[in-house]
């Protein structure tokens, strides 16, 4: 074997060597898991988190914390309450961007391992699930409800997409769009589950 495919070989091992040290990157700056705060409002009530269909965690009852493995999919919190309607709450699974570090230091066995064990990603650290009467005294009690759910959820993923775009630059511009248009998505998902849960709230006038 000629001298100058043994150092091309050498020059191989040492990258792929190289990347599975960067490998980690995500894994260990972020871990494969995370809390989440769950809270409601009013406080008290009993949350099921589910992935994909299957439970992953309970908080009975709220305020509380549960730790969930990352995920590229987003989670389901279902909360319910007595006196309340069921209320749900979808957490998006976002991209981290240890990712792009791993692709700086060790190419693409780091976004491999990361990938495979989820820790590119991550969910809000903390969620509020408002909840509903069960029946409202008349319209305009109604709309002024959701129309405070309204602005929660418009605040929030206003304040998500801004930390993205603060944290973007110009290395992993096209990722930050990706992650944006998810979040718009969901908002507007939201938005308008919210108007077609409005519309069939039940109002009960006060006899």
């Amino acid at each position: 074997m000629s001298g100058g495919t043994l150092a091309a070989m050498g020059r191989l091992m040492a990258v792929v060597a190289m990347g599975f040290a960067a490998s980690a990157c995500a894994t260990v700056v972020g871990g494969t898991t995370q809390d989440v705060l769950v809270e409601s409002q009013p406080s008290g009530a009993e949350c099921k988190i589910d992935r994909l269909g299957a439970n992953i965690g309970v908080v009975k009852p709220t305020p509380g914390r549960v730790n969930i493995a990352r995920s590229k999919d987003n989670v389901i919190v279902s909360c319910t309450q007595e006196g309340y309607e069921q209320s749900n709450e979808v957490l998006v699974s976002s991209f981290t961007g240890a990712t792009v570090g791993n692709l700086l230091l060790g190419g693409l066995v780091g976004v491999v391992v990361d990938a495979a064990s989820g820790a590119n990603n991550k969910y809000p650290d903390r969620v509020l699930i408002v909840l509903t009467p069960a029946s409202f005294p008349s319209d305009e009690a109604r709309d002024a409800h959701y129309a405070g759910i309204r602005s929660r959820i418009e605040e929030g993923a206003n304040a998500e997409i801004k930390t993205i775009e603060t944290r973007c630059n110009s290395g992993n511009r096209e990722l930050c769009t990706i992650e944006v248009k998810k979040l718009t998505d969901a908002r507007d998902k939201a938005l308008a589950d919210l108007d077609r849960r409005r519309l069939g709230a039940k109002v009960v006038p006060a006899s």
